[in-house]
C-alpha cells in the first residue's frame, strides 16, 4: 500500500514555532542619570578651557586693564558739581569810606569733570577783587568773571549774587589815646597813673563816625604782681571802621605807690609799764586806736604796737598820758581817750 501524505496543516501545527526578536523593553519613566560624554569630547572641552584661561595670560591681563582704565576714564569725565568758598577784597576810592557791611567771601558752586573736580582747591584762587572808585551807591553784582578759575571748570551760582553798597566822606581827627589796664597790682600798693606816649593820635574813617569819636584805647595793660612804676608797650584800638593814621601803638606809663589806708583798732588793752601792774587799777582799761599810714606798715603795726601808761613807785592816783608802745615810723595815730585815770589798787 502506498503511503498517505501528510497534512501540510498538521505539519505546520506540529513543529515549535519560529523565535521572534522580543519587543523593546518601555521607557523608564522618572530623570534619567546624564550620559557621560566620549572621551574624545571631554578632552575637546578640557583644551579649550586650558586655553582661555591658561593662554596667554600678559595680554589678558593687559586687555583687563585697558578695559578698566576706559571705565574708569568714562565715569570720572562725568560733570559733577561742588561749593567752594572764595574771598573777597575791595579797592576803595581815596576821599570815600565804604559804611556798607562787608562781605568776606563767596559761596560758588562749581561744575566740571571730576578729575578736574578733585584737584581743586580753594585757598589757590585768587580773591575777588571787588573794585568801588566809580562805583555810585546802590547794588552791585558779582559776576563769574570776577572769580578766575582753572581750565575745565565753570560757576554755576553765586551766593549773595550782589553786594550793596553806601558811601561816606572819609575825615581826619586828633583824638585823645585812652589806657586801660586790667587787674591790681602786689598787695599793699596801688596805681597812681597811667599815662601814655604819645598823649593823642590821628584817626580817618566815615564823617559820621569820626565825629563821634573823642579818643581811641589802648590794649589792656596788665597791673598784677606790680610793687612799682614800670612801662610798657600796647595796641592801640580803634572802632570798626576807624583807621589809625601813623604808628598803630603806644607806650604807657605805670606810677604805682603804695597804698595809704586808715585802720580803727578798738579795745586795745592798756598796760602799765615802771612798776607792779597789780598795784595799779586804770579807767578806762581799753582804748582805741587809729592808724593812717601805708597798708603793710599798718598791718604790722597792728601786731607790734601796744599802749601803756608808766607809773613809777611812788606814783599818787590821777591821770596818765597814753603812749604807744612799738608803733612803727611814718604811721600816724590817734588814741582815743588820750589820758586815762590811775589809782593805787586796794
Amino acid at each position: 500500500m502506498s503511503e498517505r501524505p501528510r497534512s501540510q496543516t498538521i505539519g505546520q501545527l506540529g513543529r515549535s514555532a519560529a523565535r521572534m526578536p522580543p519587543p523593546p523593553a518601555k521607557a523608564r519613566r522618572g530623570p534619567q542619570p546624564p550620559r557621560e560624554p566620549p572621551p574624545a569630547e571631554r578632552g575637546t572641552v578640557a583644551r579649550w578651557l586650558h586655553g582661555a584661561f591658561a593662554e596667554n595670560l600678559g595680554l589678558k591681563f593687559l586687555s583687563i586693564v585697558l578695559a578698566v582704565t576706559v571705565f574708569l576714564l568714562v565715569n570720572t569725565d562725568r560733570d559733577r558739581e561742588i561749593e567752594a568758598r572764595i574771598g573777597v577784597s575791595y579797592t576803595l576810592p581815596d576821599d570815600k569810606v565804604l559804611v556798607s557791611d562787608r562781605i568776606e567771601q563767596v559761596r560758588v558752586m562749581i561744575k566740571g569733570p571730576w578729575r578736574r573736580l578733585r584737584k581743586f582747591d580753594e585757598h589757590q584762587v585768587e580773591r575777588v577783587d571787588i573794585d568801588l572808585r566809580n562805583v555810585s551807591a546802590g547794588d552791585l553784582r558779582i559776576t563769574p568773571d570776577m572769580i578766575k578759575l582753572p581750565s575745565g571748570l565753570q560757576i554755576v551760582s553765586i551766593e549773595p549774587p550782589a553786594l550793596h553798597v553806601a558811601f561816606d566822606r572819609r575825615v581826619d581827627k586828633i583824638v585823645e589815646v585812652a589806657t586801660s589796664v586790667e587787674g591790681r597790682p602786689a598787695h599793699g600798693y596801688v596805681v597812681a597813673e597811667v599815662k601814655a606816649n604819645p598823649a593823642t593820635v590821628k584817626v580817618r574813617g566815615a564823617e559820621r563816625i569820626i565825629a563821634a569819636l573823642s579818643s581811641v584805647r589802648t590794649s589792656a595793660v596788665l597791673l598784677a604782681g606790680h610793687a612799682e612804676a614800670f612801662d610798657t608797650d600796647a595796641d592801640l584800638l580803634p572802632p570798626n571802621g576807624v583807621a589809625i593814621v601813623g604808628p598803630t601803638g603806644a607806650n604807657v606809663h605805670v606810677a604805682i605807690d603804695e597804698e595809704l589806708v586808715t585802720r580803727k583798732l578798738p579795745g586795745l588793752a592798756v598796760q602799765v609799764r615802771g612798776d607792779d601792774a597789780a598795784k595799779w587799777t586804770i579807767r578806762p582799761a581799753q582804748i582805741e586806736v587809729t592808724l593812717t599810714g601805708a597798708l603793710l606798715a599798718v598791718e604790722k603795726a597792728k601786731t607790734a604796737m601796744t599802749p601803756i601808761v608808766k607809773v613809777t613807785p611812788g606814783e599818787k592816783a590821777g591821770e596818765a598820758d597814753l603812749i604807744l608802745d612799738g608803733l612803727p615810723p611814718g604811721i600816724g595815730a590817734k588814741i582815743s581817750p588820750e589820758r586815762v585815770k590811775i589809782a593805787p589798787a586796794h
